[in-house]
C-alpha cells in the first residue's frame, strides 16, 4: 500500500512535526526553499551572465527561487488543508496538491519561461507515473533507463538544432554554438 493511500491515517503532526501550525510549517518550508533556490540559481545564472555578458540577472534569481519556494510551501500547505476537507480516503490528495502548488507557482515565473518549466513538470510527472506504475506491475523497469531518456531527448535537440534552428529558442542555439564550436 503507498502512502498516498493511508494519507488520511496521517495526522498533520506527523507530516510536519517541528510546527503544530499548517500554514507557519508551509512558511517555513517556503523559506528554507527559497534559500536552496538562491544557492542553486545563483551559479546557474550566474555563469551565463558572465560568459555572454547578460543583464537583470538578480531579479530572475530571486524570481525563480520564489517559484521554488511557491511551489514547495503551496504543495505542503495544500495536503494539509485538503486532509482537512475530506473525510474519505482519497489517493489523489497528494497530485491534486501538486496541481495547485504548480498552478500558483507556474505565474509567478515570466511568460517566456512558463513552457520551459511546463515541459520539465511533465517529465517529472511522466517519471513518477511511470514508476507508480512499475511498482504495481502495470509497466516495466528499465535499468539505467534515465540514460536512454536522456540520450533520445539529447537526440532530438541536435536534430533541430542542425536541421531546423529556427525553432529553437536563440538563447539554446547560442548555448549549443558555444559548446560544439569550442570542442
Amino acid at each position: 500500500m503507498t502512502a498516498a493511500s493511508k494519507i488520511n491515517n496521517i495526522s498533520c503532526q506527523q507530516i510536519h512535526p517541528w510546527s503544530t501550525s499548517c500554514t507557519q510549517s508551509a512558511g517555513s518550508i517556503w523559506i528554507k526553499v527559497f534559500i536552496a533556490g538562491l544557492k542553486l540559481y545563483g551559479p546557474l545564472f550566474l555563469v551565463p551572465t558572465l560568459l555572454f555578458k547578460r543583464k537583470g540577472t538578480l531579479p530572475e534569481i530571486i524570481r525563480s527561487s520564489t517559484f521554488l519556494g511557491t511551489y514547495a510551501g503551496v504543495f505542503s500547505g495544500s495536503i494539509c488543508l485538503f486532509r482537512s476537507l475530506t473525510t474519505k480516503d482519497y489517493k489523489s490528495i497528494a497530485a491534486l496538491s501538486g496541481f495547485f502548488a504548480g498552478l500558483f507557482s507556474i505565474l509567478i515565473e515570466r511568460k517566456n519561461r512558463r513552457s520551459e518549466l511546463s515541459l520539465y513538470c511533465f517529465n517529472q510527472t511522466m517519471e513518477i507515473m511511470w514508476k507508480m506504475a512499475a511498482n504495481r506491475g502495470f509497466a516495466f523497469y528499465i535499468k539505467h533507463g534515465e540514460v536512454l531518456v536522456f540520450m533520445i531527448a539529447s537526440s532530438i535537440l541536435f536534430y533541430f538544432y542542425q536541421q531546423e534552428p529556427e525553432s529553437l529558442r536563440s538563447n539554446m542555439n547560442g548555448l549549443l554554438k558555444f559548446f560544439i564550436n569550442s570542442a
